[in-house]
């Protein structure tokens, strides 16, 4: 890793570490829900009104509180904001466009299966220690063929659904764009809270972009009118259980642990996903998708093991 933990942090990193995981649990759960309500609108309108509910809870939260810009790295502080809206935009765009056409444990296994290499990749100049860097390049790469297994499941069939249209293989090309998002997220959030800001004051400026973004197509779709007022209600629900809530903790898991850890950690997620999506009629059970996600599981448990030894 790209710093050992100490005595000192360990208790910002249990804490980051016990958000990270009611974050997993909490967005498994709202997976599955949202992919069987999501079948009826457009994932643009939904991702424009849970994301602009956010955005308004969360700017209410840091009214009294102004951001903290430097004048010297105002430049940079800029980009990292720009960067962090245009990386949110793409995680959860792609996201919430695949949870509609692909099976909801598969969307997040392959989202979750590629984050840690791309992590590793982005931060690989970070790391001082060549053991550590080795531990976490065998973490990455398994976590990736996990990935790849699951992708060879959904194209052939052999998933818990199988739709096999065209929405279906953009859905499955998407989520490896989504995976990539999530670790740009991660990094430049990381970024904006060494400069001081709050976990609520990132939330409350990150998604200016994919509000802008789906309001747009939603527009250009010409459904947001007639699908608003009949789906608001669970819009709502899923917006604070789902979007509001495990954004936040997230954002706490962030905050206190790295980027690659952070990715990892997702990796849990799938295995819950897998867990809920039982109670979704829609889905058939699916041996091959839960002997990936046994393997993205395993690997983000030797990853954590790892991690409490050093």
């Amino acid at each position: 890793m790209p710093a050992e933990v100490t005595h000192k942090n360990l208790n910002a990193y249990l804490m980051g570490t016990i958000s990270l995981v009611m974050s997993a649990i909490l967005t498994a759960a709202n997976q599955v829900y949202y992919s069987h309500k999501i079948q009826e609108i457009s994932p643009f309108t939904f991702t424009f009104i849970s994301f602009l509910i956010t955005t308004i809870v969360f700017l209410l939260l840091t009214l009294k509180k102004s951001p903290q810009i430097s004048g010297n790295n105002g430049k940079l502080f800029t980009k990292n904001l720009v960067f962090l809206n245009l990386s949110t935009a793409l995680a959860f765009l792609t996201f919430y466009y695949a949870l509609k056409y692909v099976e909801p444990a598969i969307v997040s296994a392959l989202e979750m299966g590629v984050g840690p290499i791309f992590a590793l990749l982005l931060t690989y100049r970070s790391y001082t220690n060549k053991h550590f860097y080795k531990i976490d390049s065998i973490v990455s790469i398994g976590a990736f063929l996990g990935s790849l297994f699951l992708l060879w499941t959904a194209l052939t069939g052999r998933s818990g659904l199988n739709y096999q249209s065209s929405e279906f293989i953009i859905g499955i090309c998407v989520s490896f764009l989504c995976g990539f998002g999530a670790v740009l997220s991660a990094i430049y959030s990381k970024k904006l809270s060494n400069t001081g800001w709050t976990s609520s004051q990132i939330l409350a400026h990150r998604s200016y972009a994919i509000i802008a973004i789906s309001l747009s197509v939603s527009l250009f779709q010409k459904e947001i009118g007639a699908q608003l007022l009949p789906h608001l209600n669970w819009i709502i629900i899923i917006s604070i259980t789902g979007v509001i809530l495990p954004l936040y903790m997230l954002q706490v898991g962030i905050k206190n642990c790295d980027t690659f850890f952070v990715m990892v950690s997702m990796t849990f997620i799938p295995i819950f996903t897998f867990m809920f999506q039982i109670l979704d009629p829609r889905v058939l059970w699916s041996n091959n998708t839960l002997i990936g996600i046994v393997i993205l599981t395993l690997f983000g448990l030797f990853s954590a093991y790892t991690k409490n030894k050093r």
